[in-house]
């Protein structure tokens, strides 16, 4: 476990919180990144934290971690992302969320020393696993394709969405956000795809003079082009970056947009669009296989490679309030597929079938 917050670690998190409700016969070891101030409250006493002294994506995780989990004396280990020990020798399973590094392999991946590493580490996690967890169909497809899984080996199991989304409630007046915004939540990566949704920006400008755009999410530094391109929109001064935003801010901005935008290329399930609904938010999407197959009918669908199909999409919805009040319940309906319980009871099925052979 690397942290909190947002990604695999809202993965984590809820899992390990749904298992420790529903399985009081095993015991469970969670390795924790040393550098995480982690305080997550679990009160089942079958659960244990442990202190790892391998950081994430590093060389000792590669190294010094095998001989940690060996100390341990583990049935079964799972690994919640592909990074797995290569060399560590016992049962585990892996639970693959995208294959966003093999089609953007971000700065540091594109080196050829990283490339070799991801592949090498991809590798194994894959062939070794006893089984694998894809948290979509569109997921499992391109395991199979890229990777030639046989499917017996792959089970698709949809992440969830958390009780405190779904709790009716208003958003939170004190909070410095505007009174009509659209709503973008991320990381500031390549394949999310910012640029191009900060220049549907300013064509929906030209319609509504008065609309924001909030982008929720951490700015990364690797990629300053980002920045640039999206600070250097006609209407800079109209989108408003929240680089830093708790549980409750998240919550407060989801129910106060007009709607949630995904402009992304590629994801592996799209988690952000299901907490959205479930607040009873629209959503506008790219139109890919996985943010079908997850998002539903509570969606409308762009090509997100056009930024004026992006700006058409999100307008045709900002002025029809019919289809808003629609999609706001096709949304609800859609969200409510989506439950950690489930997840977890799922999970729990895999460990028990894997551990015992």
């Amino acid at each position: 476990m690397a942290g909190t917050g947002e990604g695999i670690a809202r993965y984590v998190e809820e899992l390990v919180a749904h298992l420790s409700q529903i399985d009081l016969v095993n015991e469970y070891y969670l390795l924790v990144d040393e550098r995480v101030n982690f305080n997550f409250q679990i009160s089942n006493d079958k659960f244990h934290a442990v202190r790892a002294k391998s950081p994430y994506y590093s060389w000792r995780e590669q190294t010094l971690f095998v001989w940690e989990l060996l100390r341990l004396k583990l049935d079964l280990v799972h690994f919640p992302s592909f990074n797995v020990p290569i060399f560590y020798p016992g049962k585990f399973i892996v639970t693959i969320h995208d294959l966003i590094h093999h089609r953007f392999p971000g700065k540091k991946r594109g080196r050829a020393l990283h490339r070799l590493a991801y592949r090498a580490v991809m590798w194994t996690a894959l062939k070794r696993a006893r089984h694998i967890i894809a948290v979509s169909q569109a997921t499992r497809r391109d395991l199979e394709a890229n990777f030639k899984i046989s499917p017996a080996k792959i089970a698709v199991i949809y992440e969830g969405v958390a009780a405190r989304f779904r709790e009716a409630g208003i958003p939170n007046s004190q909070f410095p956000i505007p009174k009509l915004y659209i709503l973008f939540v991320g990381v500031w990566r390549q394949y999310k795809n910012l640029p191009r949704l900060a220049r549907a920006f300013d064509i929906l400008k030209e319609r509504w003079p008065d609309l924001k755009l909030v982008l929720a999410g951490k700015i990364d530094p690797y990629y300053p082009e980002i920045k640039n391109a999206v600070m250097a929109a006609r209407h800079a001064a109209d989108i408003k970056p929240l680089e830093y935003v708790s549980e409750e801010e998240l919550l407060s901005l989801y129910r106060g947009a007009q709607l949630l935008v995904i402009p992304s290329l590629t994801e592996g399930f799209g988690l952000i669009g299901i907490e959205a609904q479930a607040c009873g938010t629209p959503v506008a999407s790219s139109d890919t296989p996985v943010l079908h197959e997850v998002l539903g009918g509570g969606a409308v669908y762009f090509n997100p490679e056009s930024e004026q199909d992006i700006a058409e999409k999100i307008n045709g919805v900002l002025q029809n309030p019919d289809l808003k009040r629609n999609l706001r319940q096709a949304a609800l309906d859609n969200s409510k597929r989506f439950d950690w319980q489930k997840t977890a009871a799922e999970t729990l099925a895999i460990y028990e079938r894997e551990r015992i052979k």
